[in-house]
């Protein structure tokens, strides 16, 4: 790490009040300001996620909330405060010699991790996180950030380690994204934290009473605390013919590469699902030249998330680029030749010609390992708001149902589930830290990213800030029983933020004030 002394005045106490962010420069580097109860701090200005313009974020008190994904920093001391950043952000120091506010670029590190303890042999206490994904990695880091200096062991499934899942139906999936930006750390990292992670493990059982973990190969872990973030195992399609070959569904980085080597060979797809990872799937496989065909049983996608207008505009960016849709039909059958999938016949009995089939159905929670837990209907299971459900025992991700106003809730997003691994971890660690995150999700089709805060079991009405027919620019709010209880927004990042600030403290306005208009900014700056 080499140290940069470079200083210069960016600009006058006056020029920024409290709350206000600006880029600014200091010598070839470009800084972000912040100013809080009086206090300047300064820090570079993309995010250590996707590299977002910050400046375009929003500041809530001390909170700096990335447009693009919603990832938090502690603008005070750099910290990550939630996901789906991992590291923090490096500061620059900042004074004020009269009128004039000087930034000295103190370093020139790369972000890092929050403040971590080290293993400690002495510790003999396991703590095992059954699952590598977001939830679980996010975990494993608040273990170490919650003081926890025993020994920490992740076992998964998977044939790697902690990666960005999102990206295996985006940009990886296209072929814009190569290997090596896919782990969230490397082993090194894992190794120096004493994070012990076990690829290709499979666990046939978990006895919350006798703490005990089997596996499959026939060996047993014993625990002292254990995290269970074991995801979804994707739905079935339970049509004949589904056991043909070339019959595939997008759940893991290995399946990522293997369709896109299938897509990038320019063959015919059919997508059986019309959601997110149907249509997500459906744009990438249409950027690497495949024909592709989306299979709906549904009139519109994303008619009972987004609504019909949302939902027939997606449509309309797929088509636009060449994605033909096939709505309100089922799969009768899939038919073959020499155990090849050929064909997937519908309902109305036509016969779409393909090369393969990605199945995009959902996913159930997997949680059949779990012995002595009351499952909830769809196999998830309950937690308290520590998302402890038995002693010792923690669930995070898409497989728990958590305690809020409205009721349990289930949410299947990534960002959830890293919000709740660290808050599981932190409770792990002894850290007593409720979760009531509101929840946050995005999703890219076409190229166009939407914005999800909140959540709704069904949609009563709907009330639109701009016109998603005609604007580039809108919001949608979702009315569940005379009140927003979900907003759907395109291009109105900080509105967005705003937005979910205002539902994490309970203070969105009601129904009649949002249909008169709101400025969101200004409505979350007094807080």
């Amino acid at each position: 790490m080499t140290t940069n002394f470079t200083e210069a005045a960016v600009c006058s106490v006056s020029d920024l009040l409290d709350g206000q962010l600006k880029e600014v420069r200091v010598g070839d580097t470009d800084v972000l300001l912040a100013r809080v109860e009086g206090q300047f701090y300064a820090f570079p200005p993309k995010c250590t996620h996707y590299q977002a313009p910050l400046a375009k974020g929003l500041l809530q008190g001390n909170r700096l909330i990335c447009p693009w994904h919603n990832a938090c920093f502690d603008v005070r001391t750099g910290h990550r405060l939630e996901s789906p950043a991992l590291n923090g952000l490096p500061t620059h120091e900042v004074r004020i010699e009269g009128d004039q506010v000087f930034v000295r670029l103190t370093t020139d590190q790369e972000s890092t991790p929050n403040p971590m303890a080290a293993p400690d042999e002495s510790n003999t206490d396991t703590y095992v996180i059954i699952g590598g994904g977001g939830a679980g990695a996010f975990a494993a880091e608040a273990l170490r950030q919650g003081g926890f200096t025993g020994r920490i062991v992740m076992l998964t499934q998977d044939t790697e380690g902690p990666y960005d899942r999102p990206n295996c139906s985006k940009d990886f999936l296209q072929g814009e994204a190569p290997d090596e930006w896919m782990p969230l750390r490397d082993d090194d990292f894992y190794e120096s934290y004493g994070i012990d992670i076990r690829r290709g493990q499979q666990v046939a059982s978990l006895d919350p009473q006798q703490k005990r973990i089997d596996l499959t190969s026939g060996e047993s872990i014993t625990y002292q605390k254990a995290l269970v973030c074991s995801g979804g195992t994707p739905n079935p399609l339970n049509v004949p013919g589904a056991d043909l070959d070339g019959v595939h569904t997008l759940r893991s980085l290995q399946d990522s590469r293997m369709l896109r080597a299938m897509g990038q060979i320019r063959k015919r797809v059919v997508i059986i699902g019309s959601s997110f990872i149907g249509l997500e799937g459906a744009m990438s496989l249409r950027k690497l030249g495949c024909e592709v065909d989306v299979v709906g049983s549904h009139p519109v996608p994303f008619q009972s998330v987004l609504g019909e207008k949302m939902g027939r505009l997606v449509q309309g960016w797929h088509e636009k680029k060449g994605v033909r849709f096939h709505l309100g039909q089922r799969v009768e059958r899939l038919e073959g030749n020499a155990g090849h999938v050929t064909h997937v016949v519908l309902s109305n009995g036509q016969r779409l010609s393909t090369d393969f089939v990605l199945v995009g159905l959902g996913v159930s929670p997997r949680t059949d390992f779990l012995q002595g837990i009351q499952l909830e209907n769809d196999g998830g299971v309950k937690s308290d708001e520590y998302l402890q459900i038995a002693d010792g025992l923690y669930a995070a991700g898409d497989i728990v149902h958590y305690p809020t106003a409205d009721g349990p809730q289930r949410i299947e997003h990534w960002k959830v589930a890293g919000l709740q691994g660290h808050v599981a971890g932190l409770n792990m660690a002894g850290q007593a830290t409720p979760y009531r995150s509101v929840p946050f999700f995005w999703t890219n089709q076409q190229g166009t990213r939407i914005n999800y805060v909140g959540h709704t079991d069904r949609i009563d009405d709907i009330i639109y800030d701009g016109d998603p027919e005609q604007d580039e620019a809108f919001i949608a709010f979702y009315v569940q029983a005379g009140q927003v209880k979900a907003a759907a927004g395109v291009k109105r990042d900080q509105d967005m933020i705003a937005i979910r600030e205002l539902m994490q403290t309970g203070r969105l306005p009601s129904v009649e004030a949002i249909q008169q208009g709101v400025s969101w900014p200004d409505l979350v700056q007094r807080l």
